[in-house]
C-alpha cells in the first residue's frame, strides 16, 4: 500500500495550533482522520512560528510534531535555490512568495500530488510538467 502524502501550507498549521481561529475544528478533525504522511518546508515552519509568536507552547509542540517525524522538513540546498527564484520570477504576477514557491519546488521534487492549504494561488501554479497540486481542504 503506498503512502498518501500531502503538503501543508502555513494556513491550515495556523488553524491546528490556534484554537482561537475559526477552522480550527475543521482542520483537526481532517488531520485526525488523515492517514499519510505530511510534508513542509523550512520556509513554512518559519512563516508559522511568525504568525503563532504570542502562543508558545503551541511553538514547542510545532518543534516535537517535527522531532517525532509526523511533519517531515522537506529541505532545499543551496544549489536548489536558483528554481525558487525561477519560480518566483515565472509567477511574479501572482505573485508568488517564498514559501509557495518552495512548497511547488519541493512538491514536483519529491512527486507529490496534493496539498491542504487556504491559498487559491495554488489553483494557478502548475508543475514543469504542466500538472499541477491538488487543493484538498478548502474550508
Amino acid at each position: 500500500m503506498i503512502m498518501k502524502k500531502l503538503l501543508i501550507d502555513t494556513g491550515p498549521l495556523i488553524s491546528f495550533f490556534d484554537e482561537s481561529d475559526r477552522n480550527s475544528p475543521k482542520i483537526r478533525k481532517k488531520l485526525q482522520e488523515f492517514r499519510g504522511q505530511l510534508y513542509s518546508t523550512e520556509a513554512v515552519i518559519t512563516e508559522l512560528a511568525y504568525y503563532i509568536n504570542d502562543l508558545k507552547p503551541a511553538q514547542l509542540y510545532i518543534m516535537e510534531w517535527v522531532s517525532k517525524g509526523a511533519l517531515k522538513i522537506l529541505t532545499i540546498s543551496d544549489t536548489e535555490y536558483y528554481n525558487i527564484l525561477q519560480l518566483m520570477q515565472k509567477y511574479q504576477d501572482t505573485p508568488m512568495d517564498f514559501c509557495d514557491a518552495t512548497l511547488m519546488y519541493v512538491g514536483e521534487r519529491e512527486k507529490i500530488q496534493d496539498i491542504a492549504t487556504w491559498d487559491n494561488d495554488f489553483r494557478v501554479y502548475r508543475y514543469k510538467n504542466g500538472s499541477q497540486l491538488h487543493v484538498v481542504w478548502p474550508l
